[in-house]
């Protein structure tokens, strides 16, 4: 990167490129590059320098410039106050300094720039970084020149020269100064200085008030000219005490005025506003920038604002433009996207977004059903229990009016959008999907499995309590437990004789003690009275030599005792209240203080 003397500059005549005709220019190549700039600037100001949207400007940036080498090898333009101009042609303008990227690099003395062939390879980023620099400092902040010089950036060349000092003629050695600032200083004073022709002559400053001659050094104080402090009575511009409490009350409500919101309703009444398509489309386009950008931060009440105002104004027949609808329907399809749902999930998760459950249900039913994949997903990938609720809460009620989509969604190739969708019929009892349920459940993934097992003590159904039944010999361990539990508490009574087979068979011996507790607790609530018998035997009885069961199955025996409201079942606990075996006296304590359990009588 040089800094060159602004004699260097090059014009248009000094050009080196050489098109027979000025319509021969590539100018939409030119143009496109500055309007991609002021882009990606815009973007690099609201997004973090991973965000996929900056990154997309970014890359139609680079694509603008690559256009340009192969015809030439660098791109020249001189920068004026509000617009870049290239080979006498005008190729950006911005009127709004606060916006303007020609004033950016004019205010800090810049006054032409240079592109080299590879700059969008090799130096495009740190480019972008120094112009968000530089449009973010204070006063007190380097300026772009300084920034761009610390870079020394091996693909750009520009010319710098203090704004100060700019058209100044400066005499040369010994060359009298071409300024009178006598005369200045009279023409701009003039009105103040001379007197006027009524007022009476004031004395010298070398004689008294009578006419006697005094010297500069005397004691008769400065010259009427001289301003003085005393000459001003601060009470002429002093507030009294109602004035100041006005002032600072005023200041105070000022302070708290969520701006924000202001910004955002003045965007919303000039949206609304017919017969201005451009307008429209401009405020769209602004909003459509925004939205991600709140999201990511965790602003979901104007995030869903925006979304409720736009859909509304879209709905009011007339109001948008063609080209402002298609706009709408773009937003509307990038927020159901899986990328911003992504986006949300990961902010609830690192607790960006506060968890205001009636704020996110409020956000998620402006989206729409394409949605609904990226939210089930999401919803079985987190691995935070509050945020899984919260997202299956939401999802039951954007499902309401979607019942088509969510049955659609249990024949979908995705393990995880499929248990999703399984557990949300569940919490709906949406007894329309049971017979998809026990398809799933005899051929499904064994996450799914696990999630219809889970929903089948929401939906009650025969054709589902079937398929739990013949869960009970899978060769999953988790999902036979899962199964046994949830027959249970279904109450489903003919599945008594099923447990009552696994119970007597050689190979639940070797069932761990949570697979026994589970069946036999299961058989307990099935059966009722008629399973005391075989409970107490198990429980109480001798075998062969006197020998008794194994604890783990006497343990089982006892709670299982404990789910049967009966005075029989009740004498079988306190029968075996003295067991020796510690861990049968543990199960027949807590079975006999089961809420709901056995009582006399």
């Amino acid at each position: 990167m040089t800094e060159t003397p602004r004699d260097s500059i090059s014009t248009p005549d000094s050009a080196t490129d050489d098109w027979e005709a000025p319509s021969d220019l590539p100018l939409e190549d030119v143009e496109e590059v500055f309007v991609n700039l002021a882009k990606a600037l815009r973007a690099h100001q609201l997004y973090d320098s991973r965000n996929p949207v900056y990154q997309r400007f970014l890359a139609a940036l680079s694509e603008a410039l690559a256009r340009l080498w192969p015809s030439r090898d660098e791109l020249q333009v001189l920068v004026e106050e509000e617009r870049f101009i290239w080979m006498g042609e005008e190729v950006y303008k911005n009127d709004d300094r606060s916006e303007s990227l020609a004033f950016l690099f004019y205010r800090d003395g810049i006054r032409d720039l240079t592109f080299r062939k590879g700059f969008q390879e090799r130096e495009l980023g740190l480019f972008l970084d120094a112009l968000h620099r530089a449009r973010r400092a204070g006063r007190e902040g380097d300026d772009l020149v300084t920034i761009l010089w610390d870079l020394d950036l091996q693909l750009l060349d520009y010319t710098a020269l203090d704004p100060g000092v700019e058209g100044t003629m400066l005499p040369g050695e010994g060359e009298p100064s071409a300024i009178d600032f006598g005369s200045v200083l009279v023409e701009e004073l003039g009105e103040v200085l001379d007197a006027p022709a009524n007022t009476p002559e004031l004395p010298s400053a070398d004689e008294d008030p009578d006419g006697e001659p005094q010297s500069r050094s005397g004691g008769a104080g400065p010259p009427p000219e001289v301003v003085r402090k005393e000459d001003f009575n601060p009470t002429l511009y002093a507030l009294d005490p109602d004035e100041r409490r006005f002032l600072s009350e005023e200041l105070s409500l000022e302070m708290q005025r969520d701006l924000r919101s202001a910004v955002l309703d003045a965007l919303f009444d000039r949206l609304e506003e017919p017969g201005h398509a451009d307008r429209q489309v401009e405020i769209l386009s602004i909003l459509r920038t925004l939205l991600p950008n709140l999201l990511s931060r965790g602003r979901l009440r104007p995030a869903a604002r925006i979304v409720h105002e736009v859909r509304a104004i879209r709905d009011r027949t007339g109001s948008l433009s063609d080209e402002a609808g298609l706009l709408v329907e773009g937003l509307l399809e990038e927020l159901s996207g899986p990328e911003v749902v992504r986006e949300l999930v990961r902010a609830l998760e690192d607790g960006s977004v506060p968890p205001d459950r009636d704020l996110f249900e409020d956000l998620l039913m402006q989206l729409r059903p394409t949605a609904l994949a990226s939210l089930l997903r999401a919803s079985e990938s987190t691995e935070k229990e509050g945020v899984r609720s919260l997202l299956l809460t939401s999802i039951a009620r954007l499902v309401e009016d979607n019942r088509d989509r969510l049955v659609e969604l249990l024949d979908s190739d995705d393990p995880q959008v499929v248990a999703g969708a399984v557990r949300v019929a569940g919490r709906l009892r949406f007894t329309e999907a049971s017979g998809s349920l026990t398809r799933l459940l005899d051929s499904g993934s064994a996450e799914v499995r696990a999630a219809v097992v889970e929903a089948s003590t929401e939906l009650p159904s025969s054709a589902l309590a079937g398929g739990l039944q013949r869960t009970l010999g899978d060769a999953n361990r988790e999902l036979r437990i899962a199964a046994a539990r949830a027959l249970g508490r279904l109450r489903y009574k003919p599945a008594a004789r099923g447990l009552r087979e696994v119970l007597e068979s050689k190979e639940f011996r070797h069932a761990d003690v949570t697979e026994k507790v589970a069946f036999f607790e299961a058989y307990g609530q099935l059966a009722g009275a008629d399973a005391v018998g075989f409970l107490d035997r198990t429980l109480n009885g001798r075998g062969f030599l006197g020998r008794r069961d194994p604890s783990e199955l006497r343990a089982g025996a006892a709670l299982a005792l404990g789910k049967i409201d009966d005075a029989e079942a009740r004498a079988s606990l306190e029968r075996a209240g003295d067991d020796e075996d510690p861990i049968v006296r543990s199960a027949v304590g807590r079975a006999l203080k089961e809420e709901g359990g056995p009582r006399n009588g």
